[in-house]
């Protein structure tokens, strides 16, 4: 048997803290969803920026693709994440592309936007896979003594221009890794090294810190091959205010180990729900993992309900039947109910 733990940062350790029970039915059960809530989306715009910058660059780093050109490329690539199962709650595939073209090219110009030509023009852009193998305490990983953290990220280079950043990530915590979104400016360089992530969802997110852990952890894993970031930054796709959309986190020394040191802790929070799930399965709660102290019915937040009511496992969640709580009637609440037709 395998002394490693291969952990994917988002797949695992972000999803394991929006819902365990979910996490651990998915992953070691190999029962999926039937619908995938926020992946269509999230998969559109990585692919889109990956593509509009192989354009920019194979056209001379002159000239940007077109918003029909973009538009073009995307219902390829929707077609792609169909057949692979992946689905989208918007109500049509057109819906779906204008929505990521619009984040990306807005309209009336139909343009892209300063911060999107500065990631596309840099001068170093690239998906950047991660795979970093930490040693571990076998005693406080249930047997294993290495842990495989894996992750994609994008590295950009500040290249001609300099980008100027409104809003800013301020430590208040540097032990418990706290910290808040602030106004702010920063401008970032020429040559400055940074590490960027897009997130699917606005910057009011209850996961802010959990978004914000991950990058900085991301850092720590890419020290060794480019040397620390100047900063890291939160490109939110889904933020209609433009002043909101990127974050930018300094990037310090005490930050980058205390970011290891954490996501090592919520791996070794995630070991012990594998191991609860080999020996009892149906004691694995539901609801965010971060409000596992709280009464049931308060540990599914509004966010995570978008995940809830498209989860195959929800009509035994003692989380998600106590934030629903019963139907008209007394009768059971319909988004639990196996034999409403319409839904179920």
């Amino acid at each position: 048997m395998s002394d490693v733990i291969e952990v994917s940062y988002t797949g695992d350790l972000l999803a394991h803290r929006r819902c365990p029970r979910a996490w651990a039915y998915e992953k070691h059960v190999g029962i999926h969803p039937y619908e995938h809530v926020q992946a269509m989306e999230g998969y559109l715009v990585h692919h889109a920026m990956e593509w509009l910058t192989d354009y920019y660059n194979k056209n001379g780093r002159a000239a940007h693709a077109t918003r029909d050109e973009l538009i073009e490329q995307l219902n390829g690539y929707f077609k792609v994440l169909w057949g692979r199962g992946i689905r989208t709650t918007f109500s049509s595939r057109d819906d779906t592309i204008e929505r990521v073209a619009n984040h990306l090219y807005p309209l009336p110009k139909g343009k892209p936007l300063p911060e999107v030509k500065a990631v596309i023009e840099g001068a170093l852009h690239e998906e950047y896979p991660l795979r970093s193998v930490r040693k571990v305490v076998p005693a406080k990983f249930g047997g294993k003594s290495r842990v495989l953290l894996t992750g994609v990220l994008d590295v950009v280079v500040q290249q001609q221009s300099s980008l100027t950043y409104e809003r800013i990530w301020q430590w208040n915590d540097l032990e418990e890794l706290r910290g808040e979104a602030v106004e702010g400016i920063e401008i970032a360089q020429k040559g400055d090294l940074e590490i960027w992530d897009y997130k699917g969802t606005r910057s009011s997110t209850g996961y802010l810190e959990d978004y914000v852990r991950q990058v900085v952890t991301y850092a720590a894993l890419l020290e060794d091959r480019l040397g620390l970031p100047k900063r890291c930054v939160l490109f939110f796709v889904n933020e209609p205010d433009r002043k909101k959309r990127l974050l930018a986190i300094p990037i310090t020394p005490v930050v980058v180990k205390g970011a290891v040191e954490w996501t090592l802790d919520q791996v070794s929070d995630l070991r012990q729900t594998v191991l609860q799930m080999q020996t009892d399965p149906l004691s694995v709660g539901g609801g965010d993992y971060r409000l596992r102290d709280r009464p049931l019915k308060d540990r599914v937040t509004t966010e995570l309900k978008a995940q809830c009511t498209a989860c195959g496992q929800r009509f035994d969640c003692a989380a998600y039947r106590a934030h629903l709580g019963p139907g008209k009637k007394g009768a059971e609440h319909t988004d639990v109910d196996i034999l409403n037709v319409a839904k179920n």
